[in-house]
């Protein structure tokens, strides 16, 4: 058995800390002493570290209570922990998408502010977009994401169906970028196809049950065609057009 102070050390944290951890019904003394001081078993610094890393993740306190309720039990396959485990995923891949969406931006803007010329290219500028431009993100495949949109979302564009409107848009150049929960994928083309691929792939979006009543907007816009996903999962959308951008027709 340890001393709140043995445990305190063998985890690196203060004694108030787990006070605080107690309090909120994140760890049990396993007994007390004669003199009423804490004694915690020897397993509790397996259960400080946990705690530790589930913070680190961004789990709140209350999901960390029910993440430590299912790992004591043994029970891992508890539907609350598995919907705890998915929502922070999905939410760790949000600011993965607006970042990597950022910065693929950042990269075109550069590319446009350097321009063609033989000089730009031979500058300090122009060799710091080559350094930039040289070594991009890796992005997933299409296949890849969809398989992920289909363990985790039951999204209808993981469907057969969807496969040949998809294979319409491999290849298209896109501009993506951000407005409040809003992500707005301009697909550079004047082809009527692609016009007509988009309008169907916002039809089968807006039968996803992940996101009732988020119907996709198709506009025209002077550089092609622009479409609008709303909602907490509008970035599934960027994530897969960054894809699909790579990918040969």
């Amino acid at each position: 058995m340890l001393t709140i102070g043995q445990l305190a050390r063998q985890v690196g944290l203060r004694t108030s800390a787990l006070r605080y951890y107690e309090a909120e019904g994140l760890l049990t003394p396993a007994g007390r002493t004669e003199s009423d001081y804490r004694l915690y078993a020897p397993e509790s610094a397996d259960t400080v570290r946990l705690i530790q890393r589930a913070q680190r993740l961004g789990f709140s306190l209350a999901e960390i209570r029910a993440l430590l309720t299912a790992w004591q039990a043994g029970d891992l396959d508890n539907a609350d922990l598995l919907a705890t485990a998915e929502a922070r995923y999905l939410a760790l891949e949000r600011q993965v998408t607006e970042l990597r969406v950022q910065q693929r931006e950042l990269e075109l803007f550069l590319q446009d502010l350097r321009g063609q010329g033989e000089d730009a290219a031979q500058s300090a500028f122009g060799r710091l977009v080559d350094r930039i431009c040289a070594n991009p993100s890796a992005e997933p495949p299409s296949h890849t994401v969809l398989d992920w949109l289909s363990a985790y979302t039951d999204c209808p564009l993981s469907g057969e169906a969807a496969q040949a409107i998809l294979a319409q848009l491999r290849g298209q150049h896109v501009h993506i970028w951000q407005e409040g929960d809003a992500y707005h994928i301009l697909v550079v083309s004047r082809d009527p196809a692609v016009g007509d691929a988009l309008a169907e792939l916002a039809r089968i979006e807006a039968e996803c049950r992940v996101q009732p009543n988020s119907h996709p907007e198709l506009r025209d816009d002077r550089e092609g065609y622009l479409l609008i996903a709303h909602g907490p999962h509008a970035f599934i959308l960027a994530r897969l057009f960054l894809a699909l951008e790579e990918e040969t027709p």
